[in-house]
């Protein structure tokens, strides 16, 4: 059975009259109502302030009335290759309820909600609330795997790009992309360290019924960030290879400006000598000065293109 409600005092109610019970708060923006119910379930203060402070890194503790587990819900957006966070709150309380909070209303809890409607989660009211425990943070680290796609997908998109026309990507695509694969590897890195303590748990509210679901998420856990790993290696490479084409095209272009300023240079110091102003020069007055010195500038600046072309610096 399912109630959805904003009223704390019948939420309380409602969970003291099931054997499994999951109450799943959408939206931080009440702090009264969450102090109720922080007070109605006992909860911590701090823990509440754990909750409502949602620029926090993932985090477990592990008690002997509780398991309190913050982690972080992740979205991807394919138009603008950005990573959008909301922090997920879970904590197991020994009367068999399970409270969460979420920032805004999410659908990927929906399949089990969907589970428990359809009367599909037997399970999860027959292995209680520890087994719900693990199906939600599942959904969680399920999640990642699909951030993890479309982060790929984007860092394909621009390999093909660059293949196709180096000139084509700019910086900032790059930089965008790498400031991304930094942020998930640091949000996604605590869930393996959340899993491995939930799967060595000698905690009283995880049962050994459960602890092999743990194992599994533990290996999901470290599965995800072996392909965010992989991600940023990825992403490093790209952009040190995109940098060094523009290194290399930078000194392409410099080569090319440099022989030909060297190619002036013997024009510039000819023209220079014969520009100052003295009385006395002799080659001054000769008839063929001037057609004398276009041939030596021909062949200076021709020998020195056919030596620059013959080093192939040209």
């Amino acid at each position: 059975e399912l109630l959805a409600t904003e009223d704390v005092d019948e939420c309380v109610r409602f969970a003291e009259t099931r054997q499994v019970s999951w109450i799943h708060v959408t939206g931080l923006h009440d702090p009264d109502k969450i102090s109720r119910l922080g007070k109605a379930f006992k909860i911590h203060p701090l823990i509440l302030e754990d909750i409502l402070h949602t620029d926090g890194r993932p985090k477990i503790e592990e008690q002997d009335k509780y398991v309190f587990v913050v982690s972080k819900l992740l979205y991807y957006d394919s138009e603008t290759h950005v990573i959008d966070v909301q922090q997920f709150s879970l904590l197991l309380l020994p009367d068999s309820s399970v409270i969460t909070f979420l920032e805004s209303p999410s659908p990927v809890f929906d399949p089990v909600l969907e589970r428990i409607r359809t009367g599909g989660g037997g399970r999860i009211r027959r292995f209680g609330p520890d087994y719900l425990t693990w199906a939600l943070l599942d959904i969680v680290v399920d999640h990642y795997f699909k951030v993890v796609d479309g982060v790929e997908e984007t860092l394909d998109e621009l390999e093909d790009r660059f293949e196709a026309d180096p000139n084509s990507l700019e910086t900032r695509d790059l930089y965008l992309l790498k400031k991304e694969v930094t942020a998930l590897h640091r949000l996604v890195r605590p869930m393996r360290e959340i899993a491995t303590i939930l799967n060595r748990s000698d905690s009283s509210l995880l049962t050994t019924r459960t602890l092999p679901y743990f194992r599994d998420l533990y290996d999901h856990a470290v599965h995800v960030l072996e392909e965010v790993e992989t991600l940023r290696d990825s992403a490093s490479s790209l952009r040190d290879f995109f940098l060094s084409q523009v290194s290399n095209r930078m000194n392409e272009v410099m080569k090319v400006l440099t022989c030909f300023a060297t190619i002036f240079l013997p024009l510039t110091f000819l023209a220079g000598i014969y520009g100052m102003n003295f009385k006395y020069m002799p080659e001054l007055h000769w008839r063929w000065a001037y057609p004398a010195l276009w041939v030596v500038f021909v062949a200076a600046a021709g020998g020195m293109f056919w030596y620059f072309r013959r080093r192939r610096w040209l």
